[in-house]
């Protein structure tokens, strides 16, 4: 936090910045990500926390710039006898997870969705945050299991299996 008053931030050219009352919009070719800068007008009783807010704001513009410049992807593997993508339809995907029903999953707007293998699920978004919500949400369906290994896991997630029960 401390060097982010120091830090000089080089915006690309193909990056317009539009500001409309508190919201600046940052518009690239992946998108547009709108941020709010309330904060800044608003009277808050320190300073530190005055500063704490800007440093928020200073890192959420440079994922902004990222994101609408060149994107973000996370590639989810999915682990274990059975556990693969089935599907991907207009607005849902379709999992099979070990259980007894397939389960489905909206796919909110912003984000991409495509599978080249059974076993992979690649998600691309402009906005960093919402893109890790959502596959942490996909994650919690089937998180990795400990013992054996199996689950859903991010592309080049190591996982340290643990012992089980010795007799």
């Amino acid at each position: 936090m401390k060097n982010t008053f120091k830090t000089k931030i080089q915006i690309p050219p193909n990056i317009k910045l539009t500001l409309n009352k508190n919201i600046l919009s940052v518009t690239g070719r992946f998108g547009v990500i709108y941020l709010n800068i309330g904060f800044i007008t608003t009277k808050y009783h320190s300073f530190i926390k005055l500063k704490q807010q800007y440093a928020t704001f200073f890192r959420s513009f440079q994922k902004a710039i990222v994101g609408v410049n060149l994107g973000f992807v996370t590639r989810l593997t999915f682990v274990g006898v059975g556990f693969r993508v089935e599907s991907i339809e207009k607005n849902f995907i379709k999992l099979k997870l070990g259980f007894s029903h397939f389960v489905f999953i909206k796919i909110p707007f912003y984000i991409k969705v495509c599978a080249p293998k059974k076993t992979l699920l690649v998600l691309k978004s402009v906005d960093k945050q919402l893109l890790k919500e959502f596959s942490s949400k996909i994650r919690s369906f089937k998180l990795p299991d400990i013992y054996r290994g199996k689950g859903i896991l991010y592309k080049n997630q190591i996982l340290r299996l643990k012992e089980g029960k010795k007799k």
